[in-house]
């Protein structure tokens, strides 16, 4: 069919194309044309089948290793993702209203993270009222409390409900130590006891949370995002293997959640890369298998949210779902489009909810397996980044590892010289943000900056330097437009 449909049109080559595109430069060459995102890594304006050329994970099918295509034979088709929202509301009573209006309405898997104010088991049954836990996963987003929490649902909750729980209440130490300078010296042991409490009461529940949140708010590039969440996942595997647990018994209990950012690409590059540089952690453990129990939740991230103009956050998310549900994640968290601002509200929820509604039932994408597979572009891209991203994790295992390399303020340092570069971007118009720094709406108001309500660690003496997330419109709130900036 496609031979008939294609037969009255004449063939072209590369080089014909090449040819034509040198003709429209004036003469400028075609390298003028190529880019370099912060990751380093070139893209060149003309991608072709060659580009192909020595990229493994190309032969393989969706389910296969090493799964950056998907890891299940039937990709969307088989599961949809899961549609999440984190809701910034910290009374339990208040919670459970806005929860069953999201389950009432589109969203299938539940959300907890630090602002949810849980301190007894009436907390948890108040949150979860009347909500069927068996239906729909629980995804904790709260790394440093995962152990406590899941003891209010050890007393909130029956038996039976406990065994049939899903999704992710994950402890995660280093992430905390990345955020706040510190962890408790007992951290690996609470991760132990909190792995073999989940293992006995909820097989079906992960444990050991791998978030990589904090770097990406503080500017991360994407390889740096990857690697660390690699490094994380190996340190989590060999701390357990060394209080007696089988890397076989550790790794389904991983889960990874990762930020989505702004170039639509390199995120799709992203969650597809993950995937492969797992399967190879794994494969050097011994366990290529174990590959196949990978889950990723993706979220949106705040560093490229705005307050002004701040209905320009809905496009944002808009291609922030695409590029996760084209990388084909597990689960996906868009934050209300006026998150930056005030608490948002039932309505801005909503939207970001329906938003990837639309892209389920009206754009189609689940019908698809994989929807990025057999780019060009995407494909070198993921070779890319999974290979900057495995050179930035060896460094750090030859620092000693990623405890070492905080401690150290390596990773610190990487990741303040890419943010640097970002505002630096910003401020000379390199870098675009519609509304922020260029086609400004002069006349639109700037709402008040929400207060922080997420809950504060209690740090111990610090023994890393913390990681400060940033937002790159800030410093173009904090003054009035400049003339001719508009539209």
């Amino acid at each position: 069919m496609a031979e008939a449909l294609f037969a009255e049109f004449q063939s072209t080559t590369l080089e014909q194309w090449l040819d034509a595109a040198l003709n429209s430069l004036s003469g400028e060459t075609l390298d003028s044309l190529i880019k370099k995102t912060c990751e380093g890594i070139e893209i060149h304006p003309l991608p072709h089948a060659d580009n192909l050329a020595g990229i493994e994970h190309c032969h393989s099918l969706p389910g296969q290793f090493p799964f950056v295509r998907g890891m299940r034979a039937g990709g969307y088709r088989a599961r949809p993702w899961l549609i999440a929202s984190e809701l910034s509301i910290s009374d339990p009573r208040q919670f459970n209203r806005a929860l069953k209006d999201g389950l009432a309405t589109g969203q299938s898997a539940i959300t907890i993270d630090d602002r949810l104010r849980l301190h007894e088991a009436a907390d948890i049954r108040s949150a979860l009222a009347d909500i069927d836990l068996a239906r729909f996963p629980l995804l904790v987003e709260s790394g440093a409390r995962a152990p406590e929490i899941y003891r209010l649902l050890l007393a909130a909750l029956d038996d039976e409900t406990l065994r049939q729980l899903e999704g992710c209440v994950g402890y995660d130490p280093l992430s905390r130590l990345a955020r706040t300078g510190s962890m408790p010296d007992e951290a690996f042991e609470r991760l132990a006891a909190h792995l073999e409490t989940v293992r006995g009461r909820s097989p079906h529940l992960g444990s050991i949370g791998v978030n990589s949140s904090v770097y990406h708010d503080a500017g991360a590039n994407a390889a740096q995002e990857l690697a660390l969440a690699i490094a994380t996942g190996v340190a989590y595997l060999r701390e357990l293997h060394s209080r007696g647990f089988a890397v076989e018994t550790v790794a389904p209990k991983l889960r990874f959640f990762l930020n989505i950012g702004e170039n639509f690409f390199v995120e799709i590059a992203k969650f597809r890369a993950i995937r492969l540089l797992w399967a190879q952690v794994l494969r050097a453990f011994g366990l290529p298998d174990a590959a196949e129990n990978l889950t990723v939740h993706a979220r949106s991230g705040r560093r490229n949210k705005a307050r002004r103009d701040a209905h320009v956050n809905l496009l944002r998310l808009t291609t922030e779902a695409l590029a996760a549900a084209f990388g084909g994640v597990d689960s996906i968290a868009l934050a209300p489009f006026d998150q930056p601002a005030d608490a948002p509200a039932d309505f801005s929820r909503r939207l970001s909810r329906n938003l990837q509604l639309i892209l389920q039932d009206e754009l189609r994408l689940v019908e698809l397996i994989d929807p990025a597979g057999g780019a060009w572009h995407i494909e070198k891209l993921t070779d890319q980044l999974a290979r900057a991203a495995w050179s930035r994790f060896q460094a750090f295992e030859a620092d000693g590892g990623l405890v070492a390399s905080l401690r150290s303020g390596a990773i610190q340092a990487e990741i303040s010289a890419v943010a640097a570069q970002r505002r630096r971007d910003m401020a000379v118009g390199d870098s675009v943000m519609v509304g922020v720094n260029r086609y400004i709406d002069k006349n639109a108001a700037i709402p008040p900056i929400a207060s922080d309500a997420n809950a504060r660690l209690e740090a111990e003496s610090a023994s890393a330097r913390p990681l400060s997330p940033i937002r790159l419109a800030e410093p173009f709130e904090a003054q009035p437009p400049e003339p001719g900036s508009g539209s």
